[in-house]
């Protein structure tokens, strides 16, 4: 299982490599952007792409997932069914797109907002031509690495050139459309140098795709709910300016999930190439992915939350101070997530979807009824909770349904230990520094990562090594 070996481990540094590019360009323009536009106006731009995001979950219905299922069977076998999703996903985004116009002209009273709706709505029709879905399947991360680090530089470059108040505020999203159209315009050159792509209307193939991608569709709806709805519930029941204190420390998390979901991206096609050639390396393949998770998020948790205050306050000024408590919390969010993803491909990989739906849907129910309850007394902070407490319900949910499946011991105790003592002893370190020397929140993330890999490798790298005998 050498080749096996190797395309994991090459597709997951060259998916960290660009996706830790990209996520870093997009960060410094959410730092610049919050700070340019105060929160009340960014939270503007926050609660447009919230809108937004709902608008594109029906228009993608799930059918990237099953497109990458399906290549990754075939693997170059695939150009007819690639012609007929990548056809029904843009015949999607258009209706969709003329939807969201019909929903704003109706039902959107605030102007600024009705535009930047419109505005960013445009980039369904660019990600619905992305074909990024087609390279997972072939385990080529490389290629969708370089065309989202286009589309970013471009984009990020654009922003900085002509955003330099909130006159220009329009400009955001239509440069976010054009680093979109990049990044599409390279793997759609790129896919026509393997093999033809058609553009068809073909209503029989359509439907059986959309019965077939439904329980994914669903599943995106469900998750939507629990990671944008309380944006949409804060600018309800609060404000704009609340609504900006959450989205930049949701922004800060959303660079900890952009390397979870790299991570979940090279195992899944890998792990249901194991299901149909060796189901015997299953078990040792997803205990493997768990020890990975736990040893990157552990020392996450327990350095953002002694550092929280400095990084929210260094990168984004005193003036987001309110979003600290918030940011703490969603740190654990990531965490219960990262575990409920790595149960979650295997329960996908088998083909249990209604059971990974049941676990997102109840997650949903709690994050609505969360958000509810805990805003109107704790704001931001109230959805913070609702999402900490929405994501513990879908990891348990998602723990009792692989256990049937896959019934082996799932982690090594001594591993576990020594990740949380390594942990506890960096975070001594950290916090000894900070009470210290009040260095920089850079140097103390940079000390904190030193600490953490010298105590811990020398005892956990036998664990994380073992993915190299698969």
């Amino acid at each position: 299982m050498k080749l096996l070996q190797k395309s994991v481990f090459v597709n997951l540094g060259m998916g960290l490599a660009g996706r830790l590019f990209s996520q870093l360009f997009s960060f410094f323009i959410v730092v610049y952007l919050a700070r340019i536009l105060g929160p009340a106006d960014y939270g503007d731009i926050s609660l447009a792409l919230a809108f937004v995001s709902y608008f594109s979950l029906v228009a993608s219905f799930g059918l990237p997932t099953i497109g990458t299922r399906e290549v990754a069977r075939a693997q170059t076998d695939s150009q007819e069914s690639v012609s007929v999703l990548f056809s029904l996903r843009v015949w999607l985004a258009i209706v969709l797109y003329l939807t969201l116009v019909l929903y704003g002209v109706f039902f959107v009273s605030n102007q600024r907002l009705f535009y930047l709706l419109i505005l960013y709505g445009l980039t369904m029709v660019s990600s619905a031509c992305l074909l990024d879905w087609f390279f997972v399947g072939m385990e080529d991360l490389q290629s969708i690495t370089v065309a989202n680090l286009l589309g970013t530089v471009v984009s990020c470059s654009l922003v900085f050139l002509w955003v330099k108040d909130v006159t220009n505020i329009y400009f955001i999203p239509l440069f976010s459309f054009v680093g979109s159209t990049v990044a599409c315009s390279y793997l759609f050159n790129l896919y026509r140098k393997v093999q033809p792509l058609r553009f068809c209307f073909d209503l029989t193939h359509f439907f059986a795709l959309l019965r077939a991608a439904m329980p994914f569709a669903l599943a995106g709806l469900l998750s939507q709910v629990y990671e944008n709805m309380d944006m949409i519930l804060l600018g309800y029941f609060v404000g704009s300016e609340e609504v900006g204190y959450y989205s930049v420390a949701y922004k800060i998390v959303v660079v900890l999930s952009s390397i979870i979901a790299i991570y979940s991206q090279s195992t899944w096609p890998v792990m249901i190439r194991i299901l149909d050639t060796n189901q015997q390396q299953v078990g040792e393949f997803l205990k493997q992915n768990i020890h990975t998770m736990l040893y990157f998020m552990l020392p996450v948790a327990t350095g953002g939350t002694i550092l929280a205050h400095n990084l929210i306050t260094a990168f984004f000024g005193d003036a987001y101070a309110p979003a600290v408590i918030p940011f703490v919390l969603l740190l654990y969010y990531v965490f219960f997530m990262a575990l409920s993803i790595t149960m979650a491909n295997l329960l996908l990989a088998v083909k249990e979807d209604k059971s990974y739906l049941i676990a997102l849907a109840l997650g949903a129910i709690a994050n609505v009824v969360g958000n509810l309850v805990l805003i109107p007394y704790w704001r931001a902070t109230g959805s913070a909770a609702a999402m900490v407490i929405a994501e513990l319900i879908v990891f348990v949910c998602l723990l009792a349904k692989v256990r049937p499946v896959h019934k082996e011991t799932w982690i090594d105790y001594n591993f576990l230990l020594v990740a949380i003592g390594s942990s506890a002893v960096m975070g001594f370190g950290v916090f000894g520094l900070q009470q210290m020397f009040h260095f920089h929140v850079g140097f103390m993330i940079l000390a904190g990562i030193l600490i953490y890999v010298g105590v811990s490798w020398p005892f956990c790298a036998k664990f994380i090594r073992r993915a190299s005998q698969l």
